[in-house]
């Protein structure tokens, strides 16, 4: 299972939001390129880099930050934030991202999704959601779209992958939505990334046992408040592996 330690940037920063709120915010690096590079010499294997700004602003903000990050490490970078046109998502493959996280155009503009995965492999449908509707515009408004429905739509057309975060949990370091993700993984065939409310290494043992088709986890606040180490987290991830 892979572990994805998040590089959350707000106004530039590395920050860290409770439930998404933008006036719960906590910052833990002033330089987003440095905390980059830290996970990178910690053993990190892939880096989630959000722009938070280009998310609620609804275009990229933080984008050169993000080329340099991924210029400034060896490690495969998935970044999201307000990725809703073709001209950006061309901007960030060709700086070298790995994968691209679609958020809001998932139920805005389908027509785009379709187009994007048949453009690039590495594209990741980003469902955020709030008592099983997704939510769009960095959270901010809510839809009548329930999580399985929209997955189901985004299979046909063409998504690959998706990073699926309940926002209840996110930051708050109360466990994971244990029940989600297995009734996700029941329904749909595609490979699926956990994000929100990783708060311990049992998290991660539960997510594993839920099958491969948990593919990877997003953890942030965990990490940055030391409640484990990423080396603690990766192993952890490879115990499936080991089995």
């Amino acid at each position: 299972m892979q572990i994805l330690p998040a590089i959350d940037i707000l106004d530039g920063k590395v920050v860290r939001l409770r439930q998404g709120r933008l006036d719960a915010v906590k910052v833990y690096n002033d330089d987003p390129v440095e905390q980059a590079e830290m996970l990178a010499s910690e053993g990190a294997e892939w880096l989630h880099v959000v722009d938070l700004d280009g998310a609620v602003l609804g275009s990229p903000t933080n984008i050169e930050i993000i080329e340099r990050i991924v210029r400034a490490v060896k490690v495969p970078v998935q970044t999201g934030g307000g990725i809703r046109s073709a001209e950006t998502l061309d901007r960030l493959f060709d700086a070298g991202v790995s994968r691209a996280v679609l958020g809001t155009t998932l139920v805005t503009e389908p027509e785009f999704v379709a187009e994007s995965c048949v453009k690039y492999p590495g594209i990741v449908a980003g469902i955020d959601a709030r008592d099983g509707k997704v939510a769009i515009e960095g959270w901010k408004q809510g839809t009548e779209h329930g999580v399985l429905e929209l997955v189901r739509e985004l299979e046909l057309l063409g998504v690959r992958r998706v990073a699926y975060t309940d926002i209840a949990h996110d930051g708050m370091q109360t466990g994971i939505n244990y029940g989600a993700y297995r009734a996700l993984v029941h329904q749909v065939d595609i490979p699926i990334i956990a994000s929100g409310g990783v708060a311990s290494l049992h998290d991660l043992e539960d997510l594993l046992s839920i099958g491969h088709q948990i593919e990877g986890v997003i953890i942030g606040t965990a990490l940055y408040e030391g409640k484990f180490t990423l080396s603690q987290a990766i192993a952890a991830g490879r115990a499936r592996e080991a089995r």
